[in-house]
């Protein structure tokens, strides 16, 4: 957990230092109330938000990942999932209606000084995140000071360990996992294949997005038999 903290954490200060904010603090309270929702949500297998983080005036993060292979993801994955979503940020023209981009906003928002997080796997292998952030951001009519745009004016998409899964143009993309709810949309797709003697690994991994705009990512392998002819 010491190794996931660092990844996540190191992963949102370089993102932060891009937008022109200050680095974080790890906080041992949020670190141990995002602990303590992670395995919440986790116990219930349910992506959802903490309704008194808003009461106690805590931004907060959530996200999951799934895969039939590991649990073992880094900590940056999970920070690259929320950034991502600058693709959908305008820096220009009404940034206070922005708040599709919520995840990404908070992650950079400037104002925010101490972070926590907390990660716990579910009984079904899905991995929930938790990042708490305080003071919390995301205020309407404080965007335009709290989200800088990048210092050297570019916007670089991050990729998964996958590689990148937004779809090409007018791609039609095809499920073959399927999603966790039948509300989710599948907003990514990607095949690997490798071949080893006679064996053939097909890797499937598709990116869901939920109404509440979390993403989450799901896998499957499946090997066969190569014949000879």
């Amino acid at each position: 957990m010491e190794q996931f903290i660092k990844e996540i954490l190191d992963s949102h200060n370089a993102y932060r230092k891009r937008h022109q904010a200050p680095a974080l603090r790890l906080s041992q309270d949020l670190t141990e109330s995002a602990q303590s929702w992670a395995e919440h949500i986790a116990g219930n297998d349910k992506l959802e938000h903490d309704t008194q983080c808003q009461k106690d005036k805590i931004g907060e993060n959530v996200a999951m990942k799934y895969s039939s292979v590991h649990s073992d993801f880094p900590g940056n994955l999970f920070t690259d999932y929320w950034y991502r979503e600058i693709e959908d940020y305008n820096f220009e023209g009404n940034v206070e209606d922005q708040i599709q981009c919520g995840h990404f906003t908070q992650v950079v928002w400037k104002a925010s000084e101490e972070v926590g997080f907390g990660r716990a796997v579910s009984k079904s292998g899905r991995v929930y995140v938790v990042s708490r952030y305080r003071p919390a951001g995301n205020y309407m009519g404080e965007f335009g000071k709290n989200v800088l745009p990048p210092a050297d004016g570019k916007i670089v998409l991050p990729e998964t360990e996958q590689g990148k899964t937004a779809p090409m143009p007018g791609a039609k993309l095809e499920a073959v996992i399927g999603p966790n709810d039948p509300a989710d949309q599948l907003v990514g797709t990607r095949m690997s294949t490798k071949t080893s003697g006679n064996k053939k690994t097909v890797m499937h991994t598709e990116t869901y997005r939920t109404p509440e705009g979390n993403t989450y990512t799901k896998e499957r392998e499946t090997t066969s038999t190569v014949q000879d002819e």
